[in-house]
């Protein structure tokens, strides 16, 4: 199928897109993917058939993209689908940019002034693709923080997020406890990576304790490198790593999660590292976790990843 039926066929189901707009869209399509040089309203008028006028006043009309972006997710990707979230540093210099400020550069690894956009997009688990679907400038209200943002970017969508996949993936950054309580309030699921040395606790499901007091709820604190495996089974092997998942109680974010724990070994048999995430991806090349019945197809997702689930319990005393 060509890039010009494939839009067509997307904007023939968008009501509120004129005639006129509709053509103008595929042309802009076809120009843009095979421009050459600066992106400016003059050289598109130079290498399209539309003149500098034409190109301004049709940019000035309002088009809703993350429509057009939806109708083609669902229209042309497999069901097995993740979304994927993560804020880009913009180089910017001067005073008077809207939203200049200072945000973390992975490239970097430093915190540079600039701008910051905050990009989602789609990922098809089966065809190892990604197609984005919304970026927003990070503009945070006065005494909002980042993290408050990017939860409330999220959830004012989150029904068109669900409509599509209800798996959100981020990196560890986002592994905070009110981040994901505001994502799972409205319905999202998270997919992220732990800090190495979390706090994590074996519930308890053996007898209750007969006469008055508090039930016991733990068991006692994870060793990654001596696990209980009355609670932990195997769920991967290799010849130099095992993985072992179970369902454990983060301490840090006041719920149940299934986390994985791989072991690497030395020649001898013994321990070389432990690693924890969680149990939503496949394993590949040993950088992914294990995934769902849903979504029991492999996907290459870099980083050790960890998938919190939405089962809060009171934190332990």
């Amino acid at each position: 199928m060509s890039v010009e039926t494939l839009t067509r066929s997307i904007l023939a189901k968008m009501s509120q897109v004129g005639k006129w707009q509709r053509e103008f869209f595929v042309e802009l399509v076809l120009v843009w993917l095979g421009l050459r040089g600066r992106y400016t309203f003059e050289n598109l008028c130079r290498q399209g058939v539309l003149s500098a006028v034409s190109y301004r006043y049709w940019f000035s009309k309002d088009f809703d993209f993350k429509q057009f972006n939806h109708l083609l997710i669902s229209q042309y990707t497999n069901l097995e689908r993740v979304w994927a979230f993560d804020p880009s540093f913009i180089s910017k210099s001067g005073k008077h940019t809207p939203g200049v400020g200072y945000f973390w550069s992975g490239c970097a690894q430093a915190v540079k002034r600039g701008l910051e956009i905050a990009g989602l997009a789609i990922v098809d688990v089966v065809n190892h693709s990604a197609l984005h679907y919304h970026a927003a400038q990070t503009l945070p209200k006065a005494g909002e923080s980042l993290l408050d943002y990017y939860a409330c970017l999220l959830t004012s969508q989150a029904r068109e997020l669900l409509k599509l996949s209800p798996y959100v993936v981020v990196d560890a950054y986002f592994a905070k406890y009110g981040f994901i309580e505001q994502l799972t309030q409205a319905g999202l699921q998270l997919i992220t990576r732990l800090r190495d040395d979390p706090v994590l606790l074996y519930p308890y499901s053996g007898p209750k304790r007969a006469g008055r007091g508090r039930q016991k709820k733990y068991q006692g604190k994870v060793d990654v490198k001596n696990l209980d495996f009355t609670y932990f089974r195997a769920c991967f092997a290799d010849e130099d790593a095992k993985a072992f998942e179970a369902c454990l109680y983060a301490k840090s974010l006041k719920r149940l999660v299934k986390v994985v724990v791989l072991h690497q070994y030395y020649p001898d048999g013994s321990i070389k590292s432990s690693k924890i995430f969680n149990r939503y991806y496949a394993f590949r090349d040993r950088c992914v976790a294990i995934l769902p019945p849903a979504l029991s197809d492999r996907v290459s997702l870099s980083g050790w990843q960890t998938v919190l689930r939405s089962y809060p319990l009171p934190e332990p005393a």
